[in-house]
C-alpha cells in the first residue's frame, strides 16, 4: 500500500512540477520549449528509472495531457520528444544499460524527433526552409572581401545545405550530451546507484556503419556529379554527411589509440581539411576489420584482445 501511494505521490509531484514550468514557458512565449525542451526529459528519467514501464507510461501520458492543456500545439511536439526520451532513458537506467547504449539511444531519439520537427513538418512548426536558404544565398552573393565579390569553391546552395546539416548534427549531439551528463549528475547528487562514467575505447563499432559509410561516399560523388531534384539532392547530402561525420569521429578514435604515432597527430588530422577523407577511410576500414587497428594500437600486436 505504501509503495502504491509513493508511486502516485511522486508521479503527481513530477506532473505538477512539469505543469508549473509549462505555465512559465507560456508566459515567456514558449522560449523554454523552443530552445531547452530537453530539460523536460529529466523528470521522466527520474520516474522511469525507479518504477516499472507500466507505471512510467501512466506518468508519460499524464504529462502529454498536461502539455496539450497548457502549451500550444507546436510546443507539444517538442515536449513529446522530451518525454519519450526520458521514458526510454529512464527505462534503460533501470535495466542497467551501459553508458554507450544509453548515449546511442539518446542520440537516435533526438535525431529522429528533431529531423521530423525541423525538416519533415517544418512549415507546421513555423520554419520556412526555402526562404531561409534564399536569404543566406543572397547574403553570400553580396559579401565583399577587399572590395571584390567573394568567390567560393562551392555553390552557395550546396554550402547552405552543408552548413545546415552539420549544425543540425551538432545540435543533436550537444542536446544528447546535455541530457546524458545532467541525468548522471542528478543521480549522483541524489545518491542513487548509477554506473560511473569511464572512457572505454575497447568497444564494438558496428560494421553496418562502415558499409553505410562506403555507400555515403558514393552518394556524395553522385550528388556532385549528376543533376537531380533538389529534395533528392538534400536527402542524399544529408545521408552522406551524417555517415561521413560518424566515420570521421571513429577514425579520430582509431588515431588516438595508436600509441606509436606522433603525440599531436590527431590535432593535425582535426585542423587540416585535406586529411579528413583519409581519417574517414581509416574509420571505415577499421570498422570492416572489426576494430583490429584500434585494438592493436591499444594493446600491442602480440597481446590478445
Amino acid at each position: 500500500m505504501k509503495t502504491e501511494t509513493k508511486k502516485l505521490t511522486q508521479g503527481a509531484m513530477l506532473c505538477a512540477v512539469c505543469a508549473v514550468f509549462l505555465i512559465l514557458d507560456r508566459q515567456m512565449g514558449t522560449m523554454i520549449t523552443a530552445y531547452l525542451q530537453w530539460l523536460f526529459s529529466i523528470p521522466m528519467i527520474l520516474y522511469a528509472s525507479t518504477y516499472e514501464l507500466k507505471d512510467s507510461l501512466v506518468v508519460f501520458f499524464s504529462m502529454i495531457f498536461i502539455s496539450v492543456l497548457i502549451s500550444p500545439l507546436q510546443s507539444v511536439a517538442y515536449l513529446f520528444s522530451a518525454f519519450l526520451l526520458g521514458l526510454v532513458y529512464g527505462t534503460g537506467l533501470r535495466k542497467k544499460w551501459s553508458h554507450m547504449k544509453l548515449m546511442l539511444w539518446t542520440i537516435a531519439i533526438t535525431f529522429v524527433t528533431n529531423f521530423v520537427i525541423m525538416y519533415l513538418f517544418a512549415s507546421f512548426f513555423g520554419y520556412d526552409l526555402i526562404a531561409t536558404r534564399n536569404e543566406f544565398v543572397s547574403w553570400i552573393q553580396q559579401v565583399e572581401l577587399f572590395g571584390n565579390k567573394l568567390n567560393l569553391f562551392i555553390n552557395p546552395y550546396s554550402l547552405y545545405n552543408v552548413l545546415d546539416i552539420v549544425l543540425f548534427l551538432m545540435l543533436v549531439i550537444l542536446e544528447s550530451l546535455c541530457v546524458h551528463l545532467l541525468a548522471h549528475l542528478i543521480f549522483i547528487k541524489l545518491k542513487i546507484d548509477v554506473q560511473p562514467l569511464i572512457l572505454n575505447l575497447n568497444f564494438h563499432y558496428p560494421k553496418s556503419l562502415s558499409v553505410l559509410g562506403i555507400v555515403a561516399l558514393i552518394a556524395f560523388y553522385v550528388v556532385n556529379g549528376f543533376p537531380m531534384n533538389e529534395t533528392i539532392q538534400f536527402i542524399l547530402m544529408f545521408f552522406s554527411l551524417t555517415l561521413f561525420i560518424v566515420n570521421y569521429v571513429y577514425g579520430m578514435i582509431v588515431i588516438r589509440c595508436q600509441q606509436n604515432l606522433w603525440k599531436f597527430c590527431w590535432i593535425v588530422c582535426l585542423v587540416l581539411p585535406f586529411m579528413w577523407p583519409f581519417v574517414v577511410i581509416l574509420g571505415i576500414a577499421d570498422g570492416l576489420m572489426e576494430g583490429t587497428i584500434r585494438k592493436r594500437g591499444l594493446y600491442g600486436k602480440d597481446r590478445k584482445f
